[in-house]
This record gives C-alpha cells, sequence and structure tokens, in this order.
C-alpha cells in the first residue's frame, strides 16, 4: 500500500496560470507535481509575488507564503523558493526534495540561451505550438553573432510551423537555418515543406531551378518519403481507415458515425495542441 498523503490547504477557486506549462492549477499539491514533473522549467520566473499571494488567498496558505514574501524580499534564486513549497508541503520524501533543490541549483548555472531553447523544445514536443513559437521568437532576438544557435531555433521553428500546417513559412525557417549552418537535414526538410506546399508541377521546378544540393537532398527525401508510406500502409491507422471504408459498403450511416467521431477527436486534439485546457483565447469553448 502506498503511502497516504494529506492534502494542505484548500483548493482554489480561481486558479493559478502556469504560463509556461501552458495549464492552470487548483492547489498546492499540483504546484508541488509540477515542480517534480517539469522541474528544468522552473526558472526564475516562478519565484513572484503573484504565486506567494496566489497561496495565501486562494489555497489558504498564509505560513508558506509568508516565508516565500521572506525569500523574494531576499532576492533568492528559483531552488530556494521552490524548495521551501516542497519541503512545507512534504508531498515528496525528503531524499527527493533535496535531488530537485540540487537541480534546481545546478540548473541555475547553465546558459541561458540553451535553458530557453530547451523550454521552446518542451513545448513543440507536447503540442503547445504557438507557445512554442513565442519562445522562439524571443530567443533569435538574443542570440546576436551567434550562428549555430540562431540556425538550430530557427530549424525548430519550421517543425513548429509545418505542425501547423504553414508549410511556405517552415520551408522558409527550415532554409535559412540551412543557410547559417550548411546542415542537409535542414535543406531536405525545408524540400519536404515545399513538396506540400506545391503542387507536383510546381515541386519539380522549384527543383529544377534551385542549386545541385537541391536535386541531391531531394533524392534522399523521395527515399524517405517512399519509406514512410510503406510504414503507413502497416500501421494501425491505414488498416483502421480501411475497415472503415469497407463499412461504408456495407452500412454509409454507420460509416458516416464513424467519420464524425474520428473528425471530432481531431478537433479536440487540435483545440489541445493550440489552447490549453481546449479553451479558446477568449475563455469559451468551441
Amino acid at each position: 500500500m502506498g503511502r497516504v498523503i494529506l492534502c494542505t490547504g484548500k483548493t482554489a477557486n480561481i486558479p493559478y496560470r502556469m504560463k509556461k506549462l501552458g495549464f492552470s492549477i487548483y492547489s498546492v499539491e499540483e504546484l508541488c507535481y509540477c515542480i517534480r514533473e517539469h522541474t528544468f522549467l522552473m526558472d526564475e520566473e516562478v519565484v513572484c509575488r503573484e504565486l506567494a499571494e496566489w497561496l495565501k488567498e486562494e489555497c489558504g496558505l498564509a505560513e508558506l507564503a509568508s516565508t516565500l514574501f521572506g525569500f523574494l524580499r531576499k532576492k533568492a534564486g528559483a531552488a530556494d523558493f521552490l524548495t521551501a513549497i516542497l519541503e512545507y508541503t512534504a508531498y515528496y520524501p525528503a531524499n527527493e526534495i533535496r535531488k530537485i533543490g540540487q537541480f534546481l541549483k545546478a540548473d541555475s548555472r547553465r546558459d541561458e540561451i540553451e535553458k530557453k531553447k530547451q523550454i521552446g523544445d518542451y513545448l513543440a514536443f507536447h503540442g503547445k505550438y504557438e507557445l512554442a513559437m513565442e519562445q522562439y521568437r524571443s530567443l533569435l532576438a538574443e542570440c546576436g553573432d551567434d550562428m549555430g544557435a540562431a540556425a538550430g531555433i530557427r530549424h525548430n521553428m519550421g517543425y513548429v510551423s509545418s505542425r501547423l500546417f504553414l508549410f511556405e513559412q517552415a520551408a522558409k525557417l527550415f532554409l535559412e537555418a540551412y543557410a547559417l549552418s550548411g546542415e542537409q537535414e535542414s535543406l531536405i526538410q525545408s524540400l519536404a515543406a515545399k513538396r506540400l506546399a506545391l503542387d507536383e508541377k510546381g515541386y519539380v521546378d522549384y527543383i529544377a531551378e534551385g542549386p545541385e544540393t537541391y536535386y541531391e537532398a531531394s533524392m534522399e527525401l523521395e527515399k524517405r518519403v517512399e519509406q514512410s508510406a510503406q510504414q503507413w500502409e502497416s500501421s494501425r491507422q491505414a488498416v483502421a481507415l480501411e475497415g472503415i471504408r469497407m463499412e461504408k459498403a456495407r452500412n454509409a450511416e454507420e460509416c458516416q458515425r464513424m467519420l464524425e467521431d474520428a473528425a471530432q477527436q481531431l478537433r479536440e486534439k487540435y483545440r489541445r495542441m493550440m489552447y490549453a485546457d481546449g479553451r479558446e483565447p477568449d475563455g469559451s469553448e468551441q
């Protein structure tokens, strides 16, 4: 049997928004879980008066808030501030809290641009594409003459753009990354985005009018496309679509219902990707 965890304070009526994670929390336990599960995203931005006041007013934790206000007056870092929250709630064992604190102290010495890039990568990997793009854009302004960093950021922005079906934008960003780094992978990805943005003739003309490197990269791309097509044919999604096609021949009404269910799942996935909690920017649900 696992250990019993007693809740501390109360559930908030007004949630606290974890901006970098893209969701809201309603209790100090949820806050502790965020600190542990997303430790490398915890930085000086989390160390703020708003969080301390939320814990006091919404969670009824005046004593903890008082401690945090003291850290704010001393201009303490994220390690001390967040460790105090973990120790107060005792949500995790002491040895685990110590490890989190050690990581946070080491993390504060990491290169700031690399840290911010990892945050953008995390957001992109978890489908928070708009938040990731905001992070990458702000990073580009900080890169200065560091062409290697700028190339990596532009490449990742190209990836995010392609996930948003902005293929022309993705092609441009990948190509800019290639111009900075000379990495063939960026060129291949740029051609892949162009392949999706243009019709067949337009794409062939684009390759023909480009330098020799375009043709070489396009051959590698076609090889990958063929491999992907073979993998798709044996995938669960392909099997499911074939099942729907066969069902359509037998029962058109049931087939329509299955298609509507699949479309609804895709819409819900898109909302989660674009807006935290499936809500539009004005807070309404579609």
